[in-house]
């Protein structure tokens, strides 16, 4: 057996190369022991695709490949092929979402299949047709946890409507694509597009629903996976009221425009306020990423941060921990950023273009309260039965009207596995 060596934080990322890497990086390696050796070789690094895999086997690079986070991602990879279903496949997109939380100790999960790992709970990698009455669902909002929420629903049988406001699917994994180093993890959403056409959902893309546009639909059950926004208002000071902050989201989305010398504050420590800045330094700009942690993307996991590191620090990124933003406020054409130490109250101040504010989400609530108390079961999830991987008690109640649910960041934010997690648990009994 021949590994790659993970002796510093920065030669782990090669042992299990996440996104930033190209698939198979490593091919070539492999394939030089091959002619050298007379035992079979096997190969296992970033082989994710059946078609890539019969490449390297027909090409005689080697003798077999090892697709470990492949079959993480869609246990099923062999029985699809067998069945032509290779467009079926979840495809890894290398967020190694599952390796990090190993080396943490945790259970192996998928950023992308809520059920891996969780068979033994009861969660179903494959959705059974419902033995009950035909429904019309309608999902509102086609971010991870809406595209879920749909798909589920209509493996089960139903009738499914999904709206979404922006022109596309895919809510804030669309925006994390657009860093860096990130664009694979747009294929989350690229197999959610072909499941949900296959399934035949109604997508109603560009259109803001409204209460009155969900309730002519005449629904059984609502799903509200509306997201939330950028909490930037937390702290009045930072100034977001008066145009002194923008979010990390405006940055990525091309909302806004890159400033010359930015000032990143990130309160998350996860992969967003590194990608804006590594995107921002990407672009030619002075950048330093500013947290109150210990450090910079902090709760990054030990194959994935390295590879932030090595492309910020060429390009010379200041990274500066347990230091928090106290206030904004603009001096002539310029802003000044007050930091705090986090330990001895020192201040100090920071004279820039840009100051953009990575702070996490804040629900969106109007819509839920606007259909709440119209609602059969006035918009409650039973929790226990949510955590227990059971049927909600409000689907087997009989009475007229529509049931009302809420899920992913429109209740609390949280990340892309926990929000395709919430869309399976919920809908897998509707």
């Amino acid at each position: 057996m021949v590994g790659s060596g993970c002796d510093t934080h920065n030669t782990l990322a090669n042992v299990i190369p996440n996104m930033s890497y190209p698939p198979e990086p490593f091919l070539h390696l492999a394939a030089g022991i091959k002619e050298v050796v007379k035992a079979p070789v096997l190969h296992a690094q970033n082989i994710k695709d059946p078609n890539q895999a019969t490449r390297i086997l027909e090409g005689g690079y080697v003798d077999m490949v090892g697709m470990t986070r492949a079959h993480i991602a869609d246990p099923h990879l062999i029985a699809k092929i067998k069945m032509g279903q290779i467009d079926q496949i979840k495809q890894c997109v290398g967020a190694n979402y599952c390796i990090d939380r190993q080396y943490q100790g945790l259970d192996v999960l998928c950023i992308q299949n809520a059920a891996t790992s969780r068979e033994y709970m009861g969660v179903p990698h494959i959705i059974e047709k419902s033995a009950g009455p035909k429904r019309k669902v309608v999902v509102v909002g086609a971010g991870p946890a809406g595209m879920e929420a749909a798909r589920v629903s209509a493996e089960r049988g139903h009738d499914v409507t999904l709206f979404e406001k922006k022109a596309f699917i895919g809510g804030q994994i669309t925006t994390a694509s657009k860093a860096p180093q990130r664009d694979q993890i747009a294929g989350i959403t690229r197999w959610f597009q072909l499941e949900l056409a296959r399934l035949k959902v109604d997508l109603r893309l560009g259109t803001a629903a409204d209460a009155a546009t969900i309730l002519d639909l005449r629904p059984d059950i609502v799903v509200l996976a509306v997201g939330g926004h950028p909490f930037l208002e937390q702290n009045e000071h930072w100034g977001a009221a008066e145009g002194l902050v923008v979010s990390s989201w405006d940055v990525l989305d091309g909302k806004v425009a890159p400033g010359k010398n930015v000032l990143v504050y990130d309160t998350i420590c996860e992969f967003t306020g590194m990608s804006v800045a590594d995107f921002l330094a990407d672009k030619g700009c002075q950048v330093e990423i500013v947290t109150d942690d210990i450090k910079p993307g902090v709760a990054i996991g030990g194959t994935s941060f390295p590879t932030y590191y090595r492309s910020m620090y060429p390009k010379e990124v200041i990274m500066t921990g347990d230091m928090m933003l106290e206030k904004v406020y603009r001096e002539g054409d310029k802003l000044v950023a007050v930091l705090e130490n986090e330990y001895t109250g020192a201040k100090e101040e920071r004279v820039v273009d840009q100051v953009v504010v990575e702070n996490g989400v804040r629900p969106d609530e109007a819509i839920y309260y606007a259909l709440k108390e119209g609602s059969r079961n006035k918009g409650q999830i039973d929790i226990d039965a949510l955590f227990a991987i059971e049927p909600q008690p409000s689907l087997s109640q009989p009475g007229d009207g529509y049931l009302l649910f809420r899920i992913g960041d429109c209740v609390a934010q949280r990340n892309t596995h926990a929000a395709i997690y919430d869309g399976l648990r919920l809908c897998k009994d509707f």
